[in-house]
Order: structure tokens, then C-alpha cells, then sequence
């Protein structure tokens, strides 16, 4: 589900693009998706708009398998200051969390991982709060 190299806390974005870019690169660089990828989550969000801000102050951005997904992998980007996305409801975020699956049945999958998760309330402060990149891979790694 994720790796630590894909945690990355205290990410000093100044705007969503900024967010979302790191939070490709932080799957790429866990060797989950390409470039393409990345790019593609940034089109997406163009596009569509903050479609992906799901929660107050979370977001998840993702793209299409066929846009240069590798494997199953979620990143975590904890944001130093929250970022206006521009979600009227759920603004401004502080978490960003990156999705990469080469099917619908992964992805579906990392949702269900995430849901579970982010059910305790205790753990999406964690996740949003903490400095300490162990305890949120084994936060994350405790729901698989």
C-alpha cells in the first residue's frame, strides 16, 4: 500500500499544483508510476477541478491506469501550511494522498484501505499532524 519513501511530511507547497506534483513524485519514486503519471493527476486536475478533495482538508489526487501507472501504491504528502485547492466545502488541504493503480479492482482496493483507515478520527489527525514518518507507515501499514 505504501512504502516509506513515499511519505514525505512537511512539504512546503504553495499551491495545489505544487501538492499534487510532489505527491506523483513521491510515486514515482516509489516506483509506482511514470512521469507520464504525474502529469497527467496535474491534467486532471485542470480539467476537472478539485474533484479528488474528498474530505476537509484531504485530498486525493489520482489518473488513469493507462497514463503510466506501474503498481498498487499510495503517497502521503503532509502539507506545512494547508493550500487552497479550490473546493468550496473541504478547503484548505493539508494531506495529500496519491493514488496509483494499473486497474479498477486496485483501486477500488486502496479506497477500501483508505476508508478503513481514515474511519478513526484519531488516525487522520495522526496522519495530518504527526512529524514522525515510522508512525505513519505503520499507521498505513497496520490496515493492510
Amino acid at each position: 500500500m505504501i512504502s516509506p519513501n513515499a511519505i514525505h511530511l512537511d512539504y512546503p507547497a504553495t499551491c495545489a499544483e505544487e501538492a499534487i506534483r510532489q505527491s506523483g513524485d513521491a510515486l514515482r519514486d516509489a516506483g509506482a508510476c511514470s512521469e507520464q503519471y504525474t502529469q497527467a493527476m496535474l491534467d486532471s486536475f485542470h480539467q476537472f477541478g478539485p474533484y479528488f478533495v474528498i474530505a476537509p482538508g484531504l485530498a486525493m489526487p489520482h489518473a488513469r491506469p493507462e497514463n503510466g501507472a506501474i503498481a498498487p501504491q499510495i503517497s502521503l504528502v503532509q502539507l506545512r501550511e494547508p493550500v487552497a485547492f479550490g473546493h468550496a466545502e473541504n478547503d484548505p488541504v493539508k494531506l495529500v494522498l496519491g493514488l496509483s493503480a494499473t486497474n479498477s479492482d486496485q483501486h477500488i482496493q486502496l479506497i477500501q484501505k483508505i476508508v478503513t483507515l481514515l474511519g478513526d478520527e484519531d488516525n487522520l489527525q495522526t496522519l495530518m499532524n504527526s512529524h514522525d514518518t515510522q508512525q505513519i507507515y505503520d499507521l498505513m501499514i497496520g490496515e493492510e
